[in-house]
């Protein structure tokens, strides 16, 4: 028992050394008298650095996705699919652009048909407070189109948006992000949370997975995400 209690030391220090890269003497060149320093990575997996968090939460990208939307405050209007899609422009440090566009179509219970596509443009600010860890804000406007049964929805109504959020690496392969998302608008959510994640399948490619809590429905969103 005396004896494994500095062995379990031992490894214990080992993996937390691993996991903080941290940079120790082995294994010892058995040809030359000076040590090897070993940086953390094995062949085929590179290092973790502050640059693969960069690029994993960059603010240069295109995303789409199939969105499912579930009514909660409307009887009259059964769940309805839609497609969403939104690019990302950085402009300069810290600033970017983002563009918007969600269609969704579905049939009330009387079986009429409607549809609703939203535009949107803003302006956004970021700030890494660590490599990992991001605060950012959007303040933008919002243009609906409506058809069809119309007696939930304002025929072609412009809004202004805000919506601060936070993105999170936790690993250099997956991302979480979570906004908050407030309307002027009368139709559709004016106050969404928003909740995603993202999983990076190749090095500038991503498969994202989310779900938007609003006032109105709920959505449940997957698609792919391509930063560069």
């Amino acid at each position: 028992m005396k004896t494994s209690i500095p062995l379990f030391c031992s490894l214990l220090f080992a993996v937390v050394s691993f996991g903080q890269n941290y940079q120790y003497q082995y294994p010892t060149d058995p040809y030359s008298a000076a040590p090897q320093a070993y940086s953390g990575a094995s062949e085929g997996f590179p290092a973790v650095t502050s640059s693969n968090y960069d690029k994993l939460l960059s603010y240069g990208s295109l995303e789409v996705n199939y969105r499912y939307n579930d009514f909660k405050t409307d009887s009259k209007l059964n769940n309805s699919s839609g497609i969403g899609a939104a690019l990302n422009v950085q402009l300069f440090k810290p600033f970017y652009l983002h563009f918007g566009v969600d269609w969704l179509d579905g049939t009330d219970t009387k079986a009429k048909s409607f549809s609703l596509t939203g535009l949107s443009a803003a302006g956004g600010l970021y700030l890494p407070v660590v490599a990992r860890f991001h605060i950012f804000g959007e303040f933008g406007v919002r243009y609906d189109i409506t058809s069809g049964a119309l007696y939930k929805f304002h025929p072609d109504e412009f809004a202004v948006y805000m919506r601060p959020g936070v993105r999170f690496a936790a690993t250099d392969r997956v991302e979480i992000d979570a906004s908050l998302y407030f309307a002027s608008t009368k139709n559709l959510n004016d106050s969404v949370f928003q909740l995603n994640g993202y999983f990076a399948l190749l090095s500038v490619l991503d498969l994202g997975v989310g779900v938007d809590f609003a006032s109105d429905l709920n959505t449940y969103h997957g698609g792919l995400r391509l930063r560069w």
